[in-house]
């Protein structure tokens, strides 16, 4: 149903594309009149880039271009003529836009790139004899762009030499015997030859740039998790690229005059964009396997310095409760927790019959002190969703030392909270220093601090994404979303 109401809303949208550009064009013919020969052939040319842009070249009147490249004359003129500018529009608005909206669980933005006006940038650069120009002022500029670009060009080449096969590397030997290990590392662009009498200090740093392309420890050993990730196939790699450049460049319209916080699932990976900047990068903590991270949109509309940390009721039932039967004074005492009715008055846990409680049967709710020791640390940021999802700070720094930081229940725990705060909030940011500073002090309660200018926040799931210098990386499909 999703997928079927998707496809109406783009031939809606094309059909009304369409219709402006015959406007704009005077219903004039563009493409297949003698003199429009050079325009023709542009065409045809981006239509044959569609590979390096992540793009189908079927997608695009692809049987009449063939037909037309062969020599062969349309029976119907006009309708051909039709057909090659629904195909231009469509792909243009593929490389402004991308090719599919990104899919989230719940998406409070209603997002919809719309900041180009493709049929009267195509019809003026036709006019203009500027058509040749056109690819490159419809495509993001970001670096993060670029460097995907470059990957997919890559990736393409290899796959399309006569040479190209499947490889599977079976053994954990780093030398020059292990034929299929060097092949591997060709193909994804760490060895720039194939040489099987490649010396064996060079292979290992060869294997080390792989590693570091996976997110591992950069030891040049071929562990069981390093062989698992070489032996992911060249054309899965591709697709995974394919999908990170087109979330760009769905992306590209949102970002140019705002500040933009990205979150990438798998790369545990917290970005704020505005224009062609990266403004801030930041190791997160996300949700493990058994209690994911959804992906969504909204926007952050709220900071709240020294939070209450509400035990969601499955984290207090099921882990909680077992330890406070145990001992229930002192179990909440140690985790500065208190105990609320339904009506939210605090009660004395001494006066709880604490043995008769089970999962199905908690009328109470548990409620964790501000302060440092706080589960969410000293910050929340919050925006509106159905999952409780929030970002926070946490008191378990250490974690952040991980390569693969899948360890929350859902929620976000960000490294750099305090400065993404302040990025977002800079009106307000010798206060929230003020706050920080306090921290070890008793808090009397929550302070919160409303974000006047919402700030738009995309939790995505991309295997391949750019790390915060730009460079490639495939991070670990740790829901299992791309498989």
């Amino acid at each position: 149903m999703v997928k079927n109401r998707m496809l109406k809303r783009a031939c809606l949208l094309l059909i009304i594309l369409m219709q402006y550009f015959r406007v704009a064009a005077g219903q004039q013919m563009y493409w297949l009149p003698a003199d429009r020969a050079g325009d023709r052939q542009t065409l045809f040319n981006y239509f044959e880039q569609s590979p390096l842009l992540g793009l189908d070249p079927h997608d695009y009147a692809y049987t009449l271009v063939q037909q037309l490249k062969a020599g062969s004359a349309p029976a119907d003129s006009a309708a051909a003529d039709k057909q090659l500018s629904e195909a231009a529009i469509a792909f243009f608005t593929d490389v402004a836009y991308g090719t599919k909206v990104t899919r989230v669980g719940y998406d409070g933005l209603k997002y919809t790139p719309d900041c180009r006006d493709i049929p009267q940038l195509l019809h003026q650069a036709l006019a203009d004899n500027t058509f040749g120009q056109l690819l490159n002022k419809l495509e993001p500029t970001c670096p993060e762009y670029r460097s995907i670009k470059s990957m997919i060009a890559v990736y393409t080449r290899r796959l399309q030499e006569s040479s190209y096969h499947p490889v599977k590397i079976s053994s954990d030997l780093v030398d020059s015997s292990n034929h299929p290990l060097i092949e591997k590392l060709y193909q994804l662009g760490c060895l720039d030859t194939i040489s099987y009498s490649i010396q064996e200090d060079t292979l290992r740093t060869r294997v080390r740039a792989a590693q570091r392309l996976f997110e591992f420890m950069e030891d040049g050993a071929l562990r069981r998790g390093v062989l698992e990730e070489l032996n992911i196939s060249l054309e899965k790699r591709l697709s995974e690229l394919k999908h990170a450049l087109n979330t760009y460049r769905w992306l590209n319209c949102v970002r140019q005059y705002q500040s933009v916080i990205v979150v990438n699932i798998p790369a545990a990976g917290l970005y704020l964009y505005q224009g062609d900047s990266l403004l801030l990068y930041s190791r997160t903590i996300v949700g493990k396997e058994a209690t994911p991270t959804s992906p969504l949109t909204s926007s952050i509309d709220e900071i709240i310095m020294y939070p209450y940390w509400t035990v969601p009721y499955n984290i207090a039932t099921r882990e909680l409760l077992p330890g406070i039967k145990g001992n229930p004074v002192a179990y909440l005492d140690a985790g500065n927790y208190q105990v609320l009715d339904k009506s939210g008055k605090i009660l004395d846990p001494s006066t709880i019959n604490w043995s008769s409680l089970s999962r199905t049967n908690f009328p109470y709710t548990i409620r964790q002190m501000n302060g440092c020791d706080n589960s969410l640390g000293i910050i929340k940021l919050n925006f509106f969703n159905p999952y409780s999802t929030y970002l926070h700070d946490t008191p378990g720094k250490s974690y952040f030392m991980f390569n693969k930081r899948y360890f929350s229940h859902g929620c976000i725990r960000v490294e750099d909270a305090i400065p993404l705060a302040k990025l977002l909030l800079p009106e307000e940011a010798q206060r929230i220093d003020s706050l920080e500073k306090a921290a070890a002090a008793p808090q009397k309660g929550p302070v919160s601090i409303q974000v006047k200018q919402k700030t738009p926040l995309f939790i995505l799931y991309e295997v391949a994404w750019p790390d915060q210098q730009g460079s490639i990386r495939f991070y670990d499909d740790v829901y299992n979303k791309f498989r």
